[in-house]
């Protein structure tokens, strides 16, 4: 009951942040020139990985009963955050190999679900920030997919501006802020 009553909460967001009326795709106030051809991001629609990167210092979260314990990957931030550039929903390339050993981690740990929250720098309107974290969290969420996380296994949130992760308008702080952070919660109760 607990998981359902979570579902139709994050339902209830995302319908009411696609029904925003100043959800426009203006770019915000303040932009940054276009970027030289070899530093402009990928595509937004990635292609398949035929094997999986080596996944890094992680492992799978036994409490010793067999049961995943939920507490520790978030605790211990088994899943990656990924971060984005400005005014981008597109996955970077340096971000790709945090999704490669984020998803594996995923598919090989299957008794818990993924939340993804999209967030946003300071910078545009709350409406644009929060539509924009929107597109992150999905485009995080759709290269998950491409590499086999069953779709049923995610949801996804977005705060915009709301919750930064540094505080400060510097270009440090907003590099910071620019990100599709990961939470395990239960589930999967399908």
């Amino acid at each position: 009951m607990k998981a359902l009553t979570q579902r139709t909460s994050i339902a209830a967001l995302l319908i009411a942040v696609a029904m925003a009326p100043a959800c426009s795709n203006d770019p915000p106030p303040e932009t940054q020139p276009t970027p030289p051809p070899a530093e402009r991001p990928a595509a937004a629609n990635p292609q398949p990985v035929q094997e999986d990167p080596d996944a890094g210092a992680w492992q799978t979260a036994d409490t010793g009963e067999g049961v995943l314990d939920i507490n520790r990957i978030n605790d211990e931030g088994m899943l990656q955050t990924v971060y984005f550039d400005y005014d981008q929903s597109e996955i970077r390339p340096s971000e790709r190999a945090k999704l490669q050993a984020n998803a594996q981690f995923i598919r090989e740990n299957q008794d818990f679900r993924v939340l993804i929250a999209g967030h946003c720098d300071e910078r545009g309107t709350r409406e644009y920030n929060m539509a924009l974290g929107e597109r992150r969290a999905s485009a995080t969420m759709q290269y998950l997919v491409s590499l086999g996380v069953p779709r049923d296994r995610i949801d996804i949130i977005s705060y915009g501006e709301e919750q930064p992760a540094e505080m400060g308008s510097t270009e440090s702080a907003w590099q910071q802020n620019r990100r599709a952070v990961f939470t395990a919660i239960s589930g999967n109760d399908n």
